[in-house]
């Protein structure tokens, strides 16, 4: 595969197209508005499970090419192209999800995805527009996003075979989902309509989906295909079973090399899907939409403005950043058997991993962002009965990874006073989850090992127990500030939980007391402190688990021996990689010695984590966005502890950062001499005056104002309240 940067085209009077073409190669070099910054490679190109295709912020289609031999997300960097698919998850593991919708630009007769597999050439991806050229067809293929829909262009080469197929029924990997549906070619209007009921995805419950496409060419013949079986000229087909289904459109590419595709998806119906077509996409003018889309990303992305980067620098942030406004998806007025005007926020894949950084980077850059999405919550309640930790393709899923992390976007919500917000119904959504806890959670005061309960098989006792645990903190501080008062009471003192998983006598490298899973008749698991991934705990073990006690950090210093004792063990753990801090059960480990007022040690250790990033993504899948707003934090100097208002300073990557509110106010961040190895903050102010502790609140960010650094290349006392060893900090930072 060539990714090719270009210089942007001259151009005095242009056609649409071909001004598209020349924005695209604009921003493949790095061009124009903040959209030209982002590198669509990153994430793609290492393992971070993104997609090289372009959509609008939130928006509910995500239309990209599929490879052959596809990752999670759809797509293998260097592997050959089968078509391009209209939904796509945005970095995520697990079983693949979505590809729905395969259109694939070809020469000839064939519906197998082996017989479309083709190299690209000439890429050229930007966050608003996707080009290539499928180099075994010799067709050059645009597409432009809108919101449920997108708009494909394809230039064939002289032929009087030239195909569009539509895959109905397939998902990512090659395998039916479809179980029961229809696809129906009108060939005098050039339509194409079908869908149906698909299953097969990460959340395994069946779900609806339906397409309208349309062509603005003609077609000179068409098909269909049920299973195995085409029918040339047969305008419909339908299965009842699992099994293949799409159909084909011919065209006379001698007559006409260039044609238009525009389709739209729909959770709800066809005529939904038609709605979506008719009024997102009215003409075919791939420039006036690319534009639109470019607007858009040039809007969404100037939340955050920075100076004193580096190019590559710049694009390696502002790719992490389009990355955080990709999921979750805004699906209202689409979701299915809900009211049109009903909020509905979907795709969470999963609120596990994105409470503690997606969602508190949007408390500052898009806080109706939370509201649209706590605002869903509520209605979930109402609607299904509950309001899982993943939502997907409009259907609950308790999976069980730690807790109930709605709890704690609600809690991290209502600590910031996000507006826009029905308290009181969101209390509901708290209530209810905390009544439905795993019954041996309830009665016992943690999650027993191996025990029975309606999550999945992810749960574990060790990681669920501390979940539940932070899930009942967050819930009884929302209580409180309610007046709730005996609930509240109820609730922190469940909070407490975490200590009922807590060994004392487990001990390793001379550092004694760790979580430990527990089982039903109050014995500990025979787990070593090392051990227990994905046994007794969800994606970790005790080390690191035993630092994920957000809500009481002087519980768990206590717990650890002291202090200078717990300093000495973070230290111990980080230098002997006992704590894996580039996946989600971490992320606010590094922090815990801002708590502890060793802040340049959490400056230290920031900076390693930072440098785990690199332009091929990030260390691990990108996770719906947590790893790039983890990547906006570690560059901007601040970083949030999720569910309270509270932000641990560490030193930033660049001498400015702007975050330009909702609210009209911008929060600015100045580092003098930041850069390179001078990492350490050796003095600060919070506008104007003298900060000496390493945290700000909520509020200061909201109000607007300048957090201002001065930067070093060693260590300094600077916020560790009148303790600094310099020969000490030198050892530990060298």
């Amino acid at each position: 595969m060539t990714h090719t940067a270009h210089t942007l085209w001259g151009f005095t009077r242009i056609s649409a197209a071909a001004y598209a073409v020349a924005a695209l190669v604009a921003a493949q070099a790095g061009a124009g508005g903040l959209s030209h910054r982002v590198d669509m490679m990153v994430g793609v190109k290492g393992h971070g499970s993104c997609m090289p295709g372009p959509c609008l912020p939130h928006a509910s289609v995500y239309p990209s090419p599929d490879t052959f031999k596809p990752k999670t997300s759809g797509f293998v960097f260097g592997d050959d192209v089968v078509g391009f698919s209209q939904l796509h998850t945005q970095g995520t593991g697990g079983t693949p999800t979505y590809g729905n919708f395969l259109v694939s630009p070809r020469l000839g007769p064939g519906i197998a995805e082996k017989d479309h597999a083709s190299a690209l050439a000439d890429v050229v991806a930007a966050p608003f527009a996707y080009r290539a050229r499928l180099t075994r067809w010799d067709t050059r293929c645009t597409v432009v996003p809108a919101a449920h829909s997108a708009l494909y262009r394809f230039e064939f080469p002289a032929n009087e075979d030239a195909r569009i197929v539509l895959n109905v029924a397939r998902k990512i990997g090659k395998a039916a989902a479809l179980t029961n549906g229809a696809v129906m070619i009108d060939p005098v209007s050039g339509t194409i309509t079908g869908g149906g009921t698909f299953d097969g995805n990460w959340n395994p419950a069946p779900y609806r989906l339906f397409f309208a496409a349309r062509v603005d060419v003609s077609p000179a013949g068409f098909g269909t295909w049920r299973g195995d079986e085409t029918s040339d000229g047969v305008a419909s087909a339908r299965i009842d079973k699992r099994e293949g289904l799409g159909a084909w459109l011919r065209f006379d590419s001698r007559a006409a090399r260039v044609v238009h595709l525009k389709i739209a998806v729909s959770f709800t119906s066809v005529e939904r899907a038609r709605q979506w077509l008719d009024h997102e996409i009215p003409a075919w003018d791939l420039g006036a939409l690319q534009a639109t889309a470019e607007r858009a990303w040039d809007e969404a992305l100037a939340a955050v403005t920075l100076d004193g980067m580096s190019d590559e620098e710049q694009r390696l942030f502002y790719s992490h950043l389009f990355h955080t406004l990709v999921q979750p998806r805004d699906r209202t007025g689409d979701a299915d058997g809900w009211p049109v005007d009903a909020p509905c926020w979907d795709d969470h894949y999963t609120l596990w991993d994105t409470w503690k950084t997606l969602f508190p980077l949007m408390a500052i850059m898009r806080p109706d962002v939370i509201a649209g999405n706590v605002c869903s919550f509520t209605e979930r309640l109402r609607r299904n009965g509950q309001c899982a930790a993943a939502f997907i393709q409009g259907k609950e899923y308790r999976v069980g990874q730690g807790g109930d992390e709605a709890d704690n976007v609600i809690g991290d919500a209502y600590a910031k006073q996000i507006p826009g917000i029905d308290w009181n119904a969101a209390w509901e959504v708290l209530a209810a989850n905390a009544g439905r806890r795993t019954e041996d959670y309830r009665a016992l005061g943690w999650v027993a090992h191996k025990g029975k309960h309606d999550y999945c098989w992810r749960m574990k006792s060790g990681s669920g127990t501390l979940g539940f645990a932070y899930n009942d903190w967050c819930a009884a501080q929302v209580a409180a500030g309610l007046g709730k008062a005996d609930e509240a009471g109820r609730l922190l003192a469940r909070s407490r939980n975490w200590r009922n998983v807590w060994d004392d006598s487990l001990a390793d490298s001379g550092f004694t007391g760790f979580i430990r899973a527990r089982n039903a008749d109050g014995t500990f698991c025979n787990t070593p402190a090392r051990k227990g991934y994905n046994t007794d705990f969800y994606e970790g073990t005790c080390w690191q688990y035993s630092y994920v006690i957000p809500h009481d950090v002087p519980g768990m210093i206590e717990k650890m021996g002291g202090r200078p004792r717990f300093i000495e063990r973070l230290q111990f753990a980080l230098e002997n990689g006992l704590i894996d801090f580039g996946n989600e059960p971490s992320f606010m480990t590094v922090w815990l010695f801002c708590h502890v007022q060793r802040p340049y040690l959490a400056s230290y250790w920031a900076d390693k984590l930072r440098g785990l990033f690199n332009q091929d993504g990030p260390p691990g899948d990108d996770d719906s966005g947590a790893m790039g707003s983890l990547y906006v934090f570690l560059n901007a100097g601040f970083f949030p502890f999720a569910g309270q208002d509270t932000y641990y300073l560490h030193g930033p990557r660049a001498p400015r950062f702007e975050f330009h509110q909702p609210n009209g106010n911008t929060f600015t961040v100045t580092a003098q001499h930041a850069g390179g190895t001078r990492i350490y903050i050796q003095s600060a102010t919070l506008n104007g005056r003298p900060l000496d502790v390493p945290v700000i609140r909520h509020r200061d960010i909201t109000a607007g104002g300048t957090l201002a650094f001065v930067m070093g290349d060693t260590p300094s006392a600077w916020g560790c309240g009148g303790e600094f060893d310099p020969v000490l900090a030198r050892q530990q930072t060298k």
